[in-house]
């Protein structure tokens, strides 16, 4: 007798530790987690370094070109958590370098076109001030741009080399173009 109602009352705390939440992992609140546990898909929007955690200060485990369909599991401040189609870890991207599949920037025209350059300027490696110049362009010249990152548009290069980067507000689209 006295076996049984020990047991059922470790049965009960048991039942009851379990109910209240107890020893169940906490979640981090900057940590969410896209709707029932989904993929949603996403588009990188620029190069990006993917890491192994949620800050530049983790390792970097692989790198995704710009225009690369990802699969964003959750997202922890601003670093999305996205899963390999290679069965890898998941990684974590910035989120200002991808936005959702489909979402398109609403009233803004397309960057891909002819510009003017309107003030000499330089053309970079990459879309950033802290990459190095390869060459420069004068006011007045004719450029064609392929793509944009943020506030640098994707220069193409007249003689095949690869595409350099110059700032937005030193180029104008030309009508028509």
């Amino acid at each position: 007798m006295w076996l049984r109602s020990r047991h059922s009352f470790f049965l009960a705390v048991l039942i009851l530790w379990s109910l209240s939440g107890c020893g169940q992992k906490s979640e981090d609140p900057g940590s969410q987690t896209t709707s029932a546990g989904q993929a949603q898909a996403y588009v990188t929007t620029g190069d990006v370094k993917v890491r192994s955690g949620p800050d530049t200060r983790y390792k970097t485990v692989a790198e995704i070109r710009s225009g690369t369909k990802v699969q964003v599991v959750g997202h922890e401040g601003s670093w999305l958590k996205v899963v390999s189609k290679h069965g890898n870890p998941p990684g974590y991207i910035d989120d200002r370098f991808a936005r959702p599949l489909g979402e398109e920037t609403r009233g803004a025209p397309p960057v891909q076109g002819t510009y003017t350059v309107i003030a000499d300027t330089y053309v970079r490696q990459g879309p950033g001030l802290h990459y190095p110049v390869i060459t420069s362009i004068p006011k007045g010249m004719k450029v064609y741009i392929v793509g944009a990152e943020r506030d640098w548009l994707k220069v193409q290069s007249k003689r095949g080399r690869a595409p350099g980067y110059i700032e937005k507000m030193y180029a104008q689209r030309r009508a028509g173009g």
